[in-house]
């Protein structure tokens, strides 16, 4: 067991694993089933399944990084958005505490949630570090819940979901923590489970529980705290870094990474993967470490 999960105590083993024209930005897609987005094609499966390090090496330097959303009935597509950890609120006696990463209380910052009489604070600053944070309503007072790299802080029935956890040269972990609600600076972790990698993107759904992508596929945490493990993704999606989740009305799970956006079904138990493409990236070649697509 890796010393993060050493040092919480917690866990259980589970056994399981170019710059595009505007005219691309904000494509929809529609809830017919089985459909791919306007402007979107599914990269042909013969050539995923034999692509060679050239190839791979372009995937990674792609300028392209992808951010899905769902708007009603329709799935958004758009470029990702920049970093707005600048815009969100904070408690204001907040003061950068021992552990935090960088030197301001904004450095590495992920997310805010604010409960009645507390905060709770998300940091991923990479490999500099990151955690949970639990203040009072004014920020005079903090205690740290969690101390791995906080990927995601979800609101579920009766508490919270934190994925916590570290991709970085050789390492690789990560973790999820069913928490009760804070109540004047006491939280109380309600389940723990040891992941098969870094956590990233997420997406509620209607039963209330939570898909996420680890750095090897796609699980499911329950509202109990069961992990499922859906499906595991090709290696070479390790250097694509999801970063965002939205379900279709038709159940289709879409996943936006850096070059591709990935389109997963279920069927009969069964998961299938549509790595999506812009239309106007059909070709790509290398190109001063911008994978630069071509029609």
């Amino acid at each position: 067991m890796r010393k993060s999960a050493k040092r919480m105590g917690l866990f259980a083993a589970i056994a399981v694993g170019a710059l595009v024209p505007p005219s691309l930005v904000g494509q929809q897609a529609g809830p017919s089933p089985g459909s791919i987005p306007d402007g979107w094609y599914a990269y042909p499966e013969e050539k995923l399944k034999h692509l060679d390090e050239t190839t791979l090496r372009c995937f990674n330097y792609s300028h392209n990084e992808w951010q899905v959303t769902s708007e009603g009935n329709v799935i958004k597509i758009i470029k990702k958005l920049r970093d707005k950890s600048d815009e969100l609120s904070l408690p204001p006696l907040l003061k950068h505490a021992e552990g935090m990463p960088g030197r301001t209380v904004r450095a590495g910052l992920r997310s805010v949630l604010h409960f009645k009489n507390d905060w709770l604070l998300a940091y991923d600053g990479g490999e500099w570090g990151g955690g949970l944070w639990l203040t009072n309503e004014d920020g005079s007072k903090t205690r740290r819940v969690v101390s791995d790299n906080v990927r995601a802080v979800v609101q579920i029935d009766g508490g919270i979901l934190v994925l916590a956890g570290r991709a970085h040269m050789s390492m690789d972990f990560g973790n999820a923590f069913i928490f009760s609600n804070p109540d004047g600076l006491n939280i109380s972790v309600q389940h723990a489970v040891h992941l098969d990698g870094a956590p990233s993107a997420y997406a509620k759904e209607p039963d209330g529980s939570v898909l996420f992508v680890t750095t090897h596929g796609l699980c499911r945490i329950t509202k109990s705290g069961e992990l499922q493990r859906l499906t595991y993704f090709p290696k070479w999606t390790v250097q694509q870094y999801p970063n965002s989740m939205a379900i279709s009305s038709d159940g289709s799970i879409y996943i936006a990474m850096r070059m591709f956006v990935l389109k997963v079904r279920a069927n009969s138990g069964k998961y299938s993967e549509e790595w999506l493409l812009p239309n106007e990236c059909r070709k790509f070649d290398l190109k001063q470490f911008d994978c630069v697509c071509e029609p």
